[in-house]
């Protein structure tokens, strides 16, 4: 059994059910952009862009207009969600138990190809879509009342992606969850210096490092943090986010090709305000949580992280 670095979160390590990579494959039914509402040409479909971005030159974005028709030519769009878990209001309090869902919930088209997620897009592509997680973040942290800002990927069914076109989520929300509290004012940089030479390192670069958590709670598993600590996105220079987010595509490129495109899930641990060392965490959805993990809490892993690491890094 093992412990999460600073959290009194535990994962069990269960070597006897080891499996290699290849049994993780499963077969996988393709689905095409027929009559997808993503797709350039539907954006009719959707509501009216808040942002969608022009590669010309310098990368540059524009709402759309009241009125006219939606705007086209698109690299990435940035449309509210049609059917949002919160929506944009002043919050109330209605007691101690109950208050408004207020917020923001925005899906990010990443893409105008149907099939450009990030683990095949080029370098600039996926440094453009770290641009718009950066706007979006400074957009969205201006709301007086938004406390906490998720930015997060499904991909495929398995994963929650109900839609299946290339796209992110924001959620932003009123109250900090706990889970994210808890990671405020922790110091990551005795454990950036020890996995960034340990066995279950995957990628070290000069901004950005990867690697296996030690505790891994899902297998393959891994976390990418830029190297300087920064509390969110927006604090990142120019050249911290670039390489931020090729070290994000390579490791999502290295899982596609390891475990034959598997459906996984990744979200930033970022803070508005309060003292974090933001980092990407990426789920790769290869089981389910059963009885037993939604009882105790507590997981099993049948890959240790230095075997998962060593698979990646080789691939």
């Amino acid at each position: 059994m093992r412990r999460d670095y600073f959290l009194d979160l535990w994962v069990i390590i269960a070597t006897d059910r080891a499996k290699r990579p290849s049994d993780f494959i499963k077969a996988k039914v393709a689905a095409g952009p027929q009559d997808c509402s993503f797709c350039p040409g539907m954006e009719i479909k959707t509501p009216p862009s808040k942002a969608s971005y022009f590669a010309d030159g310098a990368l540059c974005h524009m709402a759309d207009e009241p009125g006219k028709p939606p705007r086209t030519g698109w690299t990435i769009r940035v449309i509210p969600n049609l059917y949002p878990a919160v929506e944009s209001e002043d919050v109330m309090l209605m007691d101690g138990r109950i208050m408004s869902a207020s917020g923001v919930h925005e899906v990010i088209v990443e893409s105008p190809s149907h099939d450009r997620h990030p683990q095949f897009m080029s370098g600039e592509e996926i440094k453009r879509l770290f641009t718009v997680y950066r706007d979006r973040f400074r957009d969205i942290a201006k709301i007086p009342y938004v406390k906490y800002i998720s930015m997060f990927r499904n991909y495929g069914k398995e994963a929650g992606a109900s839609l299946a076109h290339a796209h992110s989520q924001v959620i932003a929300l009123p109250i900090v969850p706990k889970r994210i509290e808890e990671q405020y004012r922790l110091d990551y940089g005795p454990v950036i210096a020890k996995e960034s030479a340990s066995l279950r390192m995957i990628l070290n670069t000069e901004h950005t490092v990867a690697f296996a958590p030690f505790a891994s709670c899902f297998t393959f598993e891994a976390w990418i943090f830029p190297k300087r600590p920064c509390s969110n996105i927006a604090e990142l220079t120019d050249a911290e986010r670039d390489d931020f987010a090729v070290v994000s595509r390579d490791v999502l490129s290295r899982l596609s090709r390891l475990l034959s495109d598997p459906p996984y899930n990744y979200a930033f641990v970022q803070s508005v305000s309060d003292d974090m060392h933001m980092h990407l965490r990426i789920y790769p959805k290869l089981g389910i949580e059963a009885g037993f993990e939604l009882n105790t809490g507590v997981h099993i892993n049948s890959v240790t992280p230095e075997s998962a690491a060593k698979s990646l890094r080789e691939i």
